[in-house]
């Protein structure tokens, strides 16, 4: 409460002040004339960060924007100087007095160390020259709550303003030669009186003038003064010559980076000017940018990448180094391609160490990895070994198990230092060393799926926000680097980070790039903001699709393995197999879309599995290598108006498959394709959407289908079994199921929401339990195990369910409107769920019989979905797609 008083009090202070500072500026009538004073040369040269606002205002409220994430920055208690200063400004700028005076004229807002842990800001303001010190203190005088007493010093007036509010902190001021300094701290005010004496300011730093020309002039801008800055990062670190913080003096002198905010990014560009050989960035000087193409390799899961680009520069040859190793940079050093990467990979559960990777960009693989293995086996150590990595039994990747971990750094030199390892495979066209066997395995492993950054929709939107040719790229994303944080900065900034890794997380990426340009090096920094966070999918693997997902997966048994592999088809028309490692195993373009579900069929009778579906003119036959069987694809007598039904009465695999047409027929085909013999032709009045149902009751065998206003009960001959005794309007939205019980029947709802009971001898009883639109979901289904079925409703974003005696069982409010099934799930028989998906907020749900979430739903996806055990494991994995054509598998721990 005590800092809120204070913050108030505080911008009261400056409120008043500014308000009586424009009433004087409106009076005077005051014309645009030159400043007797630039606000740099009040700038205490001890500024390590100075924020140049063109319109102060309008800069903050822009700022602002983010003020959650600043807020959350504040409970890191090392930054909370920082953090609260920012917060003090923009509440302060929202005001029409302050606008009337800092709204006209450019505000210097510089950053200073005052004390240990305290940054403070100090603001440098030009002043119209009508405006003296006497019409602030005439301000003061009049206005009752405020009080302020004046001290010389250096032959200034410094005036110390007080609110007679309790526990509120005064504000230090003065007017220098037509420029207002204010600060919180005296100590600053003291030192930007002393600094407007002085023969040079913090412009006369090397490099200054040069990169203040280079920029915009309309744009809001941050300079950064190197030898300066180390102090503030030490706030980080623990100690201005502690870790990185001891090395930014020897970057470069300065840096100007002009600031453009939008809504959901920040960027950052400007110049900085290296004055000195031995400045860090005057290497890069003569530097050649080059295009990227690691990103095609580099997994999805990355949370920090460095990318180099032009030659390497090889290390001297460590003492710790093996000859083998010497031998085998000497191999890889000529096909080096002028891109060097190093990345850290979060993958939970193994060291932090052991995450980071580099990747090298090869000239030509395949004649170096020749080089490379001849190499290694001729010099074989016994600290060295050839591997193997079989994601499955289709595919093998060679792991190169070498002598030391020194390749990388004999390499690419300091770059390659602590983040190579003792472990490299070569793969696409680079060469990849790791510090473990998982990680390089891991690594192959997403490459294999797809999961690259090439293909994640984050990086894809990022960095378009920045240039295409680099000689310096780093991209990170910050809620993923906190565990790699640990010995670089204090254990006080990580733990506020982990504490508030929510609010991080909406910082989705930041990337840093340089260019060498007009003998100066170029910079970009941008950073993206997201205030939705989605969690990130927790499944066993995600493959990449050419778009989304657009059939419900089939498990499908491999009759050489015995495993179970993924069929599906995409929104383009590609049916893929996919294996149970998430590879693809094959793509298939097919003419259609997929109508209904494809099933599993036995053609040949011989153990060797096919897959069957049907699309609107076509009815397909494939094999496990996706090549059509037999005469297949067969045309439809009539275009198809619902997905094929397969049946086979007698389990002999002699398959009837039932499709209804345009013309209203139905349509009996056996596996050739061929209309069944002795079928009758049926004729519905409307047209059938909804697949063709079969049921065995008391030995008889009842085919049943359903047109808009109708439903129909055949034989096996498709004629007319069962006369019913009055309309059975199906909603569109109803499952068709039998009842359980000594007499029973098939149960439906109707447009209107009532239950039908449709009994095989004709009768038809309907019973309203609930007020539903038409547009309603229906399913029957034994939800509590306990051998009678339960009336399931969804309507509304309501699920409703009914016990087997129509009494309420439960009703729980859904997050949407737009559900889709599957609904009844079987895991066992004491163990039923429902499941559906939220199209909407692309969620899939399961509930239980209380109709609570089943722990670690919902999850993400947003197509049907299926549920089956891929794996050798007692567990279920559930299959579906995503908004972001990934097909997930998740596994479902019971």
């Amino acid at each position: 409460m005590g800092s809120k008083v204070q913050r108030r009090g505080t911008i009261i202070i400056i409120v008043v002040l500014f308000a009586g500072l424009g009433a004087i500026g409106y009076y005077l009538q005051q014309k645009k004339q030159a400043y007797i004073a630039s606000p740099f040369e009040t700038i205490p040269r001890d500024a390590g960060l100075i924020i140049e606002a063109i319109n102060m205002p309008d800069f903050f409220e822009e700022v602002g924007s983010e003020s959650d994430i600043v807020a959350e920055m504040n409970q890191v208690p090392a930054l909370n100087g920082f953090t609260s200063s920012v917060r003090f400004i923009d509440s302060l700028l929202h005001t029409r007095e302050i606008r009337s005076v800092a709204g006209a004229n450019p505000v210097l807002i510089s950053f200073h160390l005052v004390g240990k842990e305290k940054l403070v800001p100090f603001f440098a303001i030009a002043a119209p020259p009508e405006v003296k010190e006497r019409h602030i203190r005439e301000l003061l005088s009049g206005s009752g709550n405020l009080s302020y007493t004046v001290r010389e010093y250096e032959k200034e007036r410094i005036l110390e303003i007080s609110s007679s509010g309790k526990d509120i902190p005064s504000l230090y001021l003065s007017v220098i030669r037509g420029v207002i300094i204010i600060s919180r701290s005296r100590i600053l005010v003291e030192a930007g009186i002393r600094q407007s004496g002085e023969q040079e300011s913090i412009t006369s730093l090397p490099g200054f003038s040069r990169i203040s020309s280079a920029a915009g002039k309309n744009d809001n801008k941050i300079y950064i003064i190197f030898d300066n800055l180390h102090r503030i990062a030490g706030l980080l670190t623990g100690g201005s010559d502690l870790g990185f913080a001891g090395d930014i003096p020897a970057l470069a002198s300065c840096a100007e980076l002009d600031i453009y905010l939008k809504k959901d990014a920040v960027t950052m560009s400007g110049y900085i000017q290296p004055v000195d050989s031995s400045d860090i960035f005057s290497k890069f000087i003569t530097s050649v940018p080059s295009d990227f193409d690691a990103y095609t390799v580099i997994p999805s899961n990355a949370a920090l990448f460095e990318t180099m680009t032009g030659p390497c520069s090889p290390g001297n040859r460590q003492p710790g180094l093996s000859e083998i190793t010497g031998y085998l940079a000497d191999i890889i050093r000529p096909q080096l391609d002028n891109e060097v990467t190093r990345v850290y990979l979060d993958i939970q559960g193994q060291e932090t160490d052991n995450n980071r990777i580099i990747i090298f960009r090869l000239k030509g693989r395949n004649s170096t990895e020749r080089s490379f293995r001849n190499e290694f086996e001729h010099n074989n150590s016994e600290k060295s070994s050839i591997l193997s990595y079989k994601p499955d039994d289709q595919s093998e990747y060679t792991i190169y198990k070498l002598a030391d971990d020194a390749l990388a750094s004999a390499l690419c030199g300091s770059f390659g230092t602590n983040w190579g390892g003792s472990y490299a495979t070569f793969y696409s066209n680079y060469l990849v060393t790791g510090k473990s066997y998982e990680t390089i395995t891991k690594f192959i492993y997403d490459n294999i799926l797809n999961r690259t950054l090439a293909n994640d929709i984050t990086y894809r939107s990022f960095e378009s926000s920045m240039p295409s040719r680099f000689s310096y790229y780093m991209f990170c994303i910050p809620s993923r680097i906190t565990s790699m944080l640990g010995g670089e900065v204090k254990p006080a900034i990580i733990t506020g980070l982990e504490k508030n890794i929510t609010s991080l997380r909406k910082i989705q990426a930041v990337g840093y790039q340089f260019v060498p340009s007009n003998n100066m090096i170029y910079n970009t920094l941008s950073l993206s903001f997201k205030p939705d966070v989605k969690e990130e999918t927790t499944g066993q693997w995600e493959s990449l699709l050419d778009t989304v997902v657009y059939s419900k997966p089939l498990f499908f048994k491999n009759h050489n393995t015995g495993r179970k592999e993924i069929f599906v088809q995409d929104l383009n028309n590609n049916a893929y197999l996919i294996n149970s490692a998430g590879r693809i195993l094959w793509k298939q373009r097919l003419n259609e879309k997929i109508k209904g579900n494809p099933v599993i069929v036995d053609y040949y009778r011989n153990g060797k599995l096919q897959i069957l579906f049907s699309t609107e003119n076509w009815l397909h036959l494939l094999d496990r290598n996706g090549n059509y069987v037999e005469r297949y694809p067969v045309k439809l007598r009539s275009a198809a108006t619902n997905g094929m039904s397969v049946f086979d009465y007698d389990n002999n695999r002699d398959y009837r498959i039932f499709i209804c047409g345009t013309d209203r027929v139905v349509y009996a085909y056996d596996k050739t394709g061929n209309i069944v013999k002795g079928w009758n032709l049926y004729k519905t009045t409307g047209e059938v959407k909804s697949e063709v149902e079969f049921f065995r009751v008391s030995g008889k065998d009842f085919l049943v289908l359903n047109d808009e206003q109708n439903m129909y009960i055949l034989d096996r001959k498709g004629n007319v079994r069962v006369s019913l005794k009055e309309q059975v309007q199906r909603a569109p939205g109803s499952q068709l199921r039998l009842t359980t019980g000594s007499t029973p029947a098939l149960v439906l709802s109707s447009v209107d929401g009532s239950l039908n009971f449709v009994s095989f001898d004709g009768n038809v009883e309907k019973v309203k339990i609930g007020d539903f639109s038409a547009r309603h979901i229906f399913e029957y289904f034994d939800i509590d195990a306990d051998g009678l079925g339960e009336y399931i409703f969804i309507d509304k974003g309501t699920i409703y369910c009914y016990d087997n005696d129509r009494s309420k069982l439960f009703s729980s409010k859904l997050d949407s409107e737009r559900i889709t099934g599957p609904f009844g799930l079987v895991f066992s028989s004491n163990d039923k769920k429902i499941g559906f998906v939220d199209t909407e907020h692309g969620l899939i749900h399961l509930i239980d019989s209380r109709g609570k979430s089943v722990s670690g739903f919902p999850l993400r996806g947003s197509t049907s979905f299926s549920v089956g055990m891929l794996s050798g494991s007692n567990n279920f994995n559930l299959i579906t797609g995503g908004k972001d054509s990934f097909i997930y598998n998740y596994e479902i721990v019971r």
